[in-house]
């Protein structure tokens, strides 16, 4: 990397004779040796002498000065000089930092910053009237908790359920430690009477891949000493409150309630353990309200969507739909994932092998709380038996949503077909080959044209237009001659997006959409039809719409037929369980 001196000659210059006539002006700031580093860096040593001390620093420019900041340290790794300095590099928090930063602050300014903190905290030492000097650092919640690598998430489950606890009693836990490479977290997913525990927010441990850790939550009246590290010292401080029989026999969580609801949490070691307990960094999301997810989205959470195929398209969607708060699903896929979906595919090494619809519910359940799903693990027009395609088709007639993520003509008919006679809205989409754009389309009972209908009227505008210059080789790929192109990542995710916008206003904004029409090709290259990226043609479908006909009457011999098996299928009560003992 090349040197700031490289780069900003000039300034550079600039920066060395203001600090040599500072140093000449003030006989308490003494100039040592320049020198530089393998990193491209200018360094300055300096001394800054005080009445009583003596404080010898670095000033370090940066190969990016003066876009990024200068700074100061001291010479000594280590060392200890001002209550305003980065833990673990000992840099000074002064005046200017990365988040006030001009490419006009000197190196300088910085050094005078300096000597102003150094001089006021050695006057408040003096004069304690004169109070700490005040730091102008906010730390946002990952500043704080960022050198902590083992912490405790305060959920708002776990919030709402601390208020209604019973103020003397302890009451056991359960909680899912997740660990990484970065330390562990914890956190409660039940808690509450021992015979029958209550859950939070948070997913069963199986679906996080965590383990289990038993331990129990007491609520207090008092606030608890601060830096308790023994059980002894906790257990004076609980007195009658300690929740343990006897001596403890595993590793424990201890949470702490004190007055007020700041939540303290300890890992208490068995007895024969002779190490110290922990407590933990508290992470409180508790108390954090703010809406993230539009109001007018509220209808998805009552609404029941299917989603059909399980691929790269229909494992985005769902997630996406879990989020945006979606909570009854259908998932119908019969394929495994293997290794090569991963390129494209929701999920990831550790839903390998096993059934897609598997493995995405389990992932919708671990992104949201409360999600109900219903897997099917068949293929939809594929060579099925018919009692498992009868029965799918009555669970799909039951959902207020059906998403065709198959990109499979036989499996559409089927699906449309249903949803038409079910009166329910469908939508669908599927990329083209070689990733140049996509198409989606939905169909909407009683406001747009029947699904099959639509797609039809898509298929005879895109027959109006100029050909593909290249016949496709696969779903993904068009055959260029040398090479195939494919569709990658990008640009499955991009119709997935805007099909799970699309699906969302079907569901949510039944009579005033967003969209004005029922199908649209979505460009993601200059390409074909495509004037540029992101070029978006709507296609009108609202001729195809035609209101279904007058049920045709019935002839005389037809209404007998008719009776005779309308007798034949009534079902006696006893049977259907509705009226025996």
């Amino acid at each position: 990397m090349k040197s700031v001196l490289v780069e900003q000659p000039k300034r550079m210059a600039r920066e060395k004779r203001l600090l040599d006539e500072f140093a000449s002006a003030e006989r308490g700031f003494t100039i040592g040796a320049w020198g530089g580093s393998t990193a491209g860096e200018i360094t300055l040593s300096f001394s800054l002498k005080l009445p009583a001390t003596t404080f010898d620093g670095t000033l370090v420019y940066p190969p990016f000065f003066p876009d990024v900041p200068c700074y100061i340290k001291p010479q000594k790794q280590g060392e200890s000089w001002s209550g305003h300095q980065y833990l673990g590099t000992g840099v000074f928090c002064l005046e200017r930092g990365p988040d006030n930063w001009h490419a006009a602050v000197t190196g300088l300014e910085m050094v005078r910053s300096l000597n102003k903190l150094l001089w006021s905290e050695a006057l408040s030492r003096v004069v304690p009237a004169a109070g700490p000097v005040p730091s102008r650092h906010q730390l946002s919640l990952g500043q704080m908790v960022r050198s902590e690598r083992k912490r405790f998430v305060v959920t708002p489950g776990l919030r709402t359920g601390i208020g209604v606890l019973p103020a003397k009693k302890a009451v056991p836990l359960k909680a899912v430690v997740n660990v990484d490479s970065a330390g562990e977290v914890m956190l409660v997913t039940h808690f509450g009477d021992a015979d029958d525990l209550v859950a939070t927010d948070v997913p069963d441990a199986k679906l996080l891949g965590g383990h289990v850790r038993g331990g129990w939550m007491v609520m207090l009246d008092t606030a608890l000493k601060p830096n308790l590290t023994t059980a002894d010292g906790l257990r004076s401080e609980l007195g009658g409150r300690w929740p343990f029989d006897s001596e403890v026999v595993s590793s424990q969580l201890l949470l702490v309630i004190e007055s007020g609801g700041a939540v303290r949490a300890f890992t208490v070691p068995p007895a024969a353990d002779e190490s110290e307990c922990t407590e933990l960094a508290t992470v409180d999301f508790g108390q954090d309200d703010d809406v993230r997810v539009p109001v007018s989205y509220k209808a998805l959470s009552a609404a029941r969507v299917a989603i059909v195929g399980m691929g790269s398209l229909g494992s985005k969607i769902a997630v996406s739909l879990a989020r945006a708060g979606a909570r009854n699903f259908l998932l119908v896929d019969v394929d495994v994932l293997g290794p090569q979906n991963l390129v494209r595919n929701e999920l990831d090494w550790r839903a390998v092998g096993f059934s897609k619809v598997d493995a995405v519910a389990a992932r919708l359940k671990s992104v949201a709380s409360g999600v109900c799903v219903f897997t099917t693990r068949a293929s939809v027009a594929g060579q099925e038996n018919p009692l498992l395609e009868a029965s799918l088709s009555e669970e799909l007639g039951q959902c207020d949503l059906v998403i065709d993520a198959t990109a499979n003509p036989a499996a559409f008919v089927v699906l449309a077909a249903v949803c038409r006679r079910a009166r329910v809205a469908m939508a669908w989409g599927e990329v083209f080959a070689g990733g140049i754009g996509a198409l989606m389309g939905r169909s909407r009972p009683c406001i747009d044209a029947d699904p099959l209908s639509v797609r039809a009227h898509v298929a005879g505008v895109l027959g109006g237009m100029e050909p593909v210059p290249d016949a496709p080789a696969n779903s993904y790929g068009l055959d260029t001659g040398d090479h195939v192109l494919v569709a990658g990542d990008a640009e499955v995710s991009s119709l997935a997006a805007s099909l799970t916008m699309f699906a969302i206003d079907a569901v949510c904004s039944p009579t005033e959409s967003q969209y004005p029409v029922a199908a649209y090709l979505l460009g993601y290259k200059k390409y074909w039809v495509f004037e540029q990226p992101f070029h978006t043609i709507p296609i009108d479908c609202s001729s195809a719409f035609i209101p279904e006909p007058e049920k045709e009457a019935l002839t005389a011999e037809e209404e007998v037929d008719l009776e005779e098996l309308i007798s034949a299928s009534k079902v006696p009560a006893n049977v259907a369980g509705n009226t025996a003992g």
